[in-house]
């Protein structure tokens, strides 16, 4: 532990103290490659002169020029200078050819290469050139190395006996010697034979056929691997394969062999066009040999499809799945398609036809929880949805809404009852405003059936078969802005937002829908609704609950307000929101005092951003439960970003175990309140060094919840990251008071120098990676 804190506080006191450099490492390394001068001309080659500037010159007849001393000779983007240049022309007129000899030492140069040899042919017709012993450099961007013989042609360059390198000149960290090599310019990739990597002069393999990027083109072939070790996963190798199908078709193929597991299949595929635009990928192990994996099944695999598209004008298709072989597999894997701590996977699709004033949708919904529950959520197969809205109906002031709803709902589980639900809402609006302010008056009928159906299995429990629900509403909701330019603190201008919201709706017990149960595995809220969770915005919301089973009661004044603080720039640079909910009456949805509010009032509901400065930014929650005097919920977030992605982060999370038994109607499987201490420092140490710390400690259990160390370090050709973390895990059968841990370390190596745009410091990717990842504190601009 002491170990961590350690590592940890070195680098944020590193990151603190250390220095900018002045120029960014994609800046330094762009200096060291040579850069085309000048206005880049285009055309043929036989409409551009030639220019020859010579010491000496020597006229053979009239179709050889020999020049001397000093010679430079410039046609279009083309330059070449030498000791002695030949000149030769044969033809006449149209058919003129005209070759240009360079001998004994040459340098030329043109907006694409510049070389430097013994020996050149260059074909002033053309685009062509040949060159002997040849030391070459790519213009505009990295990229060198040494030829015995250059083919220079328009679109390719072919080279003999020939090496290349990202490296700048007198860095030979590593290089690539070939037999024969084919560096194609408009398609910026190179194709080699018989290939040697090197690694400081170092044979390391060889391959009889390489292909490498020399630009940012996408092409097919090999991806730096990635490696490391894991106290769950044993010793581990993945090797990338990418392959560019077409210009917005391509694939990623990722085997993975872990020590422990045995062998992964990984594949990703992504396609766009004009109207669509999505991504496929799977995972897939055979036999899972982990043995604290006690599943009979050991085929562990997970699906993923993100699919958008829009069709024919005004229709959309929307497509959002992800499906795993079992619950455990988000724990057990490092995966970028999902989290453990998400709780559950979406598998839904919808299609929608917009119009201007309406709109109608059919989806299907279902979720994949990783609790471990007898019973499962509710599937949606399908769900009919229509909008409509229109403004200033009849030419009056007032805006009139519709939306309606028929959905199918089913069930894994045969002790659950199927049911359909046929709802219809439509709505009448009155906004009034002038410069004093706005009010809103709105009417609303809630109007349901359900048609419902007992459970196919033995025990389940009988339904009422038809249920009608008819709930009216009734809504006011006014604010204002008040300005006062004379803030107490010189120069800022300070707003007074308040706001008054009533809003009532009669109680209809709704216990007939869907079962009567409320135990640990089905909490009594109907097919699809759960009880929200409380923040100052949701103070001003319709209802308590999601979905439309379960539509609280309601008598009620909520009150809250919001100030800010701008600037002399207009800049908003501080926000404090606060408000609360007073019942006349208690809100519920039947009889069971579990499910109505308790008190007159709701819990103090506080939201605030602070712009300190350009470097320091603060956010904080809070909320106090006036029926238990006690605080609930809160959370703050501190972050000191001085630039780009410098960062040092404290965080800090609350929840009170009285707040956990009341949303989870006494099933608390933590046993306790949450309070949770985090820090994440992220620093670009200088060009070369960026580290990044990450570490969460559970304050009630008095142990880590997560520990990570990441260090990077880049030059001009080449990067490797080291990382090392620590997080809390799980498995089978674990008792209640066991922590497990799983330790990891990985690394990466990559070149660099291939794409001109590939100098980051690897910070963003350290700072995702987790299970408690970054993230960024909001920002008021």
């Amino acid at each position: 532990m002491k170990k961590t804190y350690t590592l940890l506080s070195l680098s944020i006191f590193t990151a603190l103290y250390s220095l900018s450099s002045q120029a960014s490492l994609q800046q330094q390394c762009l200096v060291g490659v040579p850069h085309f001068n000048g206005e880049i001309i285009q055309g043929n080659p036989n409409d551009l002169p030639v220019y020859i500037e010579a010491d000496k010159a020597e006229l053979e007849q009239s179709s050889v020029a020999r020049y001397e001393g000093d010679v430079n000779v410039k046609q279009g983007n083309r330059h070449l200078t030498a000791g002695m240049i030949e000149i030769e022309q044969a033809g006449k007129d149209k058919s003129t050819q005209r070759y240009a000899y360079a001998k004994n030492g040459f340098d030329y140069k043109d907006n694409l290469i510049n070389l430097d040899g013994n020996n050149a042919k260059i074909h002033l017709n053309s685009k062509d050139a040949n060159i002997q012993d040849a030391n070459y450099q790519l213009v505009g961007r990295q990229g060198r190395g040494t030829a015995k013989e250059v083919e220079l042609r328009e679109n390719y360059r072919l080279m003999k006996n020939a090496t290349f390198t990202s490296c700048l000149p007198n860095d030979n960290s590593w290089s690539i010697d070939a037999k024969e090599m084919r560096q194609y310019i408009k398609e910026e990739y190179a194709e080699m034979w018989h290939a040697r990597f090197k690694i400081a002069g170092v044979p390391v393999f060889y391959t009889p056929y390489l292909q490498l990027p020399i630009g940012d083109r996408r092409r097919s072939g090999l991806l730096i691997p990635n490696a490391g070790i894991s106290s769950r996963d044993g010793y581990w190798y993945a090797q990338p394969f990418y392959w560019n199908i077409a210009p917005n078709f391509d694939a990623t193929f990722t085997p993975k062999y872990m020590s422990h597991r045995g062998w992964q299949l990984n594949a990703e595929t992504r396609y766009l066009t004009r109207i669509v635009e999505g991504k496929i990928a799977a995972e897939y192990l055979n036999t899972d040999r982990y043995s604290d994996y006690l599943e009979t099944d050991r085929d562990r695999h997970l699906l993923y499809w993100e699919h958008n598209s829009s069709f024919l004008k005004d229709w959309r298709l929307n497509v959002n799945y992800t499906k795993v072989s079992d619950k455990r597999y988000f724990n057990d894997f490092d995966s970028r398609y999902g989290n453990s701590t998400d709780g559950y996977a979406d598998q839904n699709a919808r299609i929608a036809y917009y119009q201007p004033n309406y709109n109608i949708s059919i989806a299907v919904k279902q979720f994949q929880v990783f609790d471990e529950v007898d019973v499962g959520p509710y599937r949606a197969l399908p769900q009919i949805d229509f909008n409509y809205h229109r403004n200033e109906i009849l030419n009056s002031p007032i805006d009139f809404s519709l939306f309606s709803q028929a959905v199918h709902f089913d069930n894994d589980s045969a002790l659950m009852p199927t049911a359909w639900r046929f709802h219809i809402e439509p709505s009448l609006s009155l906004p009034l405003a002038n410069r004093y302010g706005s009010l809103n008056i709105e009417t609303k009928l809630y109007a349901t059936r359900y048609q419902q159906k007992r459970g196919k299995g033995e025990n389940a429990e009988d339904v009422k078969k038809k249920v009608n629900r008819v709930l009216p509403q009734v809504k006011l909701d006014f604010q204002t802005v008040l300005a006062n330019k004379q803030s107490f603190i010189d120069g800022y201008t300070q707003t007074l937002e308040p706001r008054l919201q009533y809003l009532y709706r009669p109680y209809k017990d709704q216990s007939d829908i869907g079962i009567k149960q409320n135990n640990n595995d089905y909490l009594g809220f109907g097919y699809d609704s759960t009880l929200l969770q409380q923040d100052y915005f949701s103070l001003f919301r319709d209802r308590r609950y999601s979905g439309l089973d379960r539509i609280a009661s309601a008598n009620q004044f909520t009150i809250g307000g919001t100030t800010r603080f701008y600037d002399e720039k207009s800049n908003e640079r501080f926000n404090l929101s606060i408000g609360q909910i007073y019942y006349i009456t208690n809100s519920r949805i039947d009889n069971n005092q579990q499910n109505s509010t308790q008190g007159s009032s709701s819990s103090w509901a506080l939201e605030s951003n602070w712009r300190i400065n350009k470097k320091w930014n603060w956010r904080g929650s809070y909320q106090y439960d006036t029926r238990l005097n006690k605080t609930s919920l809160a959370n703050t977030v501190l972050e000191y970003n001085p630039e780009n992605n410098n960062l040092v982060q404290l965080s800090y999370r609350y929840v009170s175990q009285d707040y956990i038994d009341q949303n989870l109607a006494g099933k608390n499987t933590y046993g306790q309140s949450i309070k949770q201490l985090g820090i994440a420092a992220a620093w670009e140490l200088n060009n070369n060094w960026a580290v990044v710390g990450r570490y969460y400690q559970d304050l009630a259990l008095k142990k880590p919840v997560e520990q990570y160390l990441g260090v990077q370090y880049n030059t001009c050709c080449w990067s490797v990251g080291v990382g090392a973390r620590r997080y809390v895990t799980s498995k089978a059968n674990q008792s209640a008071d066991e922590v497990l841990y799983d330790n990891s370390f990985s690394v990466n190596f990559e070149l660099r120098g291939l794409s001109p745009t590939d100098h980051k410091s690897g910070i963003e990717d350290m700072l995702k990676r987790g299970k408690l990842p970054y993230i960024k504190a909001f920002s008021l601009y």
